[in-house]
């Protein structure tokens, strides 16, 4: 009962409009009232959402994806960090082979592609198994890809797999004697199920990768208590929050829906889904590292190289909240004093 009285009172004084704190305030409210709804119901939480978790129509999807791929740094930072590490371990190979674990809709490659084509000893072989849930978005990104190749003078290759990760077989890698293989990784290896996640690492190690890119959101979301993972969440959310404050303005409806559609769905699983409802389980660099290191990795240190074209992206932006920080080898991009991402890079 205290419970429902508090959260009817911040039900009225909080805006998904409002000023930044408000506006994080909302959808943590919101992930609340759905959680004490679990527990008085027989209903999953995910059953009842006062937002919509996403647009109807996917293509709202990628247009509001396009707004911060465009508005922020956090994607860009995560593709060209990973695209520098891999561009360098394919330096003088003849034919090299991508496996990205989510190719969504390709975004990462347009610039690795160009990056080939402008090697002074010409373009290699270049290979790309994209991994995604949905076999027609899939195969639409792969199209893409092979009419970009071709308009840069790429030779080119695209091979689909239609599978969750942890439903991945050895085979499905398509593996070729001759090639370099590189094995990405953005946002991708904390929604595999902690149970599945140590075969996953484990095939992908037996492939014998040049190089294995990891980007993850630097938080700790999979904690076995409620309230670290609610406070935890409710600081990291609140950087990003600010973020969106620097660079939109408040009426901006761009923002409202990069919020409620993209950080709010995310906000809502955190604090109100347990178990196998619960699929966003970030860790923190620390955690990845022990768990890449169990597996038989080892780190590579990113490049100066990587280091500096970071700090070059953060200087396209007005706002200088956004910090670059190096850990062992590994680059951080925070809001502020917090880390929101973290870049790895990985050999066996």
């Amino acid at each position: 009962m205290s419970a429902r009285k508090y959260l009817h009172h911040l039900n009225r004084v909080v805006s998904p409009l409002g000023d930044s704190m408000q506006r994080v305030a909302s959808c943590f409210t919101e992930a609340l009232t759905a959680r004490l709804a679990a527990t008085l119901t027989t209903k999953q939480p995910s059953s009842t959402p006062k937002f919509t978790p996403f647009p109807p129509n996917p293509m709202d999807i990628l247009k509001i994806y396009q707004i911060v791929y465009q508005a922020c740094p956090y994607i860009k930072f995560a593709h060209f960090t990973a695209n520098q590490a891999i561009f360098e371990a394919f330096e003088v190979e003849e034919r090299v082979h991508v496996i990205d674990l989510d190719i969504l809709q390709g975004y990462q490659w347009p610039a690795f592609m160009q990056a080939l084509a402008a090697r002074p000893n010409g373009p290699p072989f270049l290979r790309i198994t994209g991994i995604g849930s949905s076999p027609d978005c899939v195969r639409e990104t792969g199209r893409c890809l092979s009419e970009l190749a071709h308009s840069l003078h790429v030779p080119f290759e695209f091979h689909a797999v239609s599978k969750q990760l942890e439903d991945l077989e050895p085979h499905m890698f398509n593996r070729r004697v001759g090639e370099a293989l590189a094995v990405n990784s953005v946002n991708r290896l904390q929604r595999v199920p902690e149970h599945c996640l140590g075969n996953l690492l484990a095939m992908i190690r037996d492939q014998a990768p040049n190089i294995v890119t990891i980007v993850e959101q630097e938080a700790s979301h999979n904690g076995p208590y409620f309230l670290g993972r609610f406070l935890e969440a409710l600081h990291y959310y609140s950087a990003i929050f600010d973020s969106l404050d620097a660079t939109f303005p408040v009426d901006s409806p761009q923002r409202a829906k990069v919020e409620q559609y993209i950080f709010a769905p995310e906000i809502r699983n955190i604090v109100a889904c347990e178990g196998a409802e619960r699929v966003m389980r970030h860790e923190r660099l620390e955690k990845w590292r022990k768990i890449m290191e169990g597996k038989g990795f080892e780190g590579v240190p990113l490049s100066q190289n990587a280091v500096t074209q970071s700090k070059i992206l953060l200087s396209l932006y007005s706002c200088d909240g956004y910090k670059l920080s190096e850990d062992k080898g590994c680059l951080l991009l925070g809001w502020q004093d917090r880390s929101i991402l973290a870049a790895s890079a990985w050999r066996c």
